[in-house]
This record gives structure tokens, sequence and C-alpha cells, in this order.
């Protein structure tokens, strides 16, 4: 893509921000060189600042706001179900989220809003029925057996982990039709 291409209003991805350590400094990085609308925890604000990084939106109490245009989500209920409800009203297709874990909040709010969920280096993306990808050999993936009906190019590891076995498309088929994550080495 070039460098002149025209960004519209809520077209990337938006950033919801947890817990910022769910991913490394260098993929964090290429996140933001989207410029993402960046929805976060009060607790990450010093992180933000001190690091230059703009906040959209701060998940707390309106208070003297620390940066130019910062606006602030009040805390009604939780910080992912108030941030995925702005969001969502607001008319954004697709977040990508940093969290400490998998939230099964996520899995209610995946028929609205295109969620990725980034926890502790893996990257989780919500599907249904069936996923289909290339992958490099020796890559890990986490799925949940007991939403698996059947899957190629994979070998079972352990307790809900896979490894791909060569280079090439991996398929895995649902036993529903419900939303479910599937995890990868980021």
């Amino acid at each position: 893509m070039s460098s002149h291409h025209i960004v519209r209003e809520n077209q990337e991805p938006a950033l919801l921000v947890e817990n910022f350590y769910a991913l490394s400094e260098e993929y964090l990085g290429q996140i933001l060189e989207w410029s993402p609308t960046i929805i976060s925890h009060e607790e990450n604000l010093d992180y933000f600042l001190s690091n230059d990084i703009k906040v959209d939106f701060l998940y707390a109490q309106s208070l003297d706001s620390p940066q130019e245009e910062m606006k602030f989500i009040q805390p009604i209920s939780s910080f992912f179900k108030d941030s995925l409800d702005y969001l969502i009203t607001n008319n954004y297709k697709a977040v990508n989220i940093l969290a400490k874990d998998l939230d099964s909040i996520f899995l209610r709010y995946a028929d609205r809003i295109n969620i990725v969920a980034f926890v502790q280096g893996i990257r989780y993306v919500l599907i249904q029925s069936r996923y289909e990808k290339w992958k490099t050999a020796g890559e890990k993936m986490f799925i949940d057996v007991s939403h698996i009906k059947s899957f190629n190019g994979l070998k079972y590891i352990d307790q809900n982990i896979f490894e791909v076995e060569q280079d090439g498309f991996v398929l895995l088929e649902m036993n529903s039709s419900d939303f479910v994550f599937v995890g990868e080495e980021v």
C-alpha cells in the first residue's frame, strides 16, 4: 500500500488495551503505525504518556485530561463491555484487544464486531464453523478440542495445543456454528 492511501474514520481496527504486555513492543509498534483509535484503562496511562502515545479514550471517571483531546468512557459495567458497546455504537467494524486473559464477553460481541485478542503473546481470532489458513511447519496453534469436529494439517501436541505438520494450509471444522477462539503464536 502506498504512503498516499486515505484512511477513513473507523476503517482501521480500534485498539482496546487492558494489558499492554500482551504483545511485544515491536508487534505493538506495528499495530500503532496505523494510528488506531486507542481505548485504555486508567492504569495504563503512564505507559502511554511515557512513550508519547496518544490515547483517544480513557476508561475512567472524568479527570483533568493529561493529553489534549482525550475523551472518557465512564465506567458503568466493565472495561470490555463498556468499551465494546462504545465501539459498536460508533460503527467500528473491528478491534484489536490486548488482554490479560481471554474473556468470554468477546464471544458475546463477536457477531457485531470483528475481534482479534492478544493474550500472553498469542493472537486469538474468533471463528465460526470453519478455519482455513496457510501456516508454516512447526507453528503452534491453540484451540479448545471440545469444539473441533475435524482438522487437517495439524497434529495434536498437548491440552488444546496443536502443531502445524508442514508448510501449507491447515483446516479446522468446528462442531457447532458458535464462535470459537483459535490462537496462534505471534
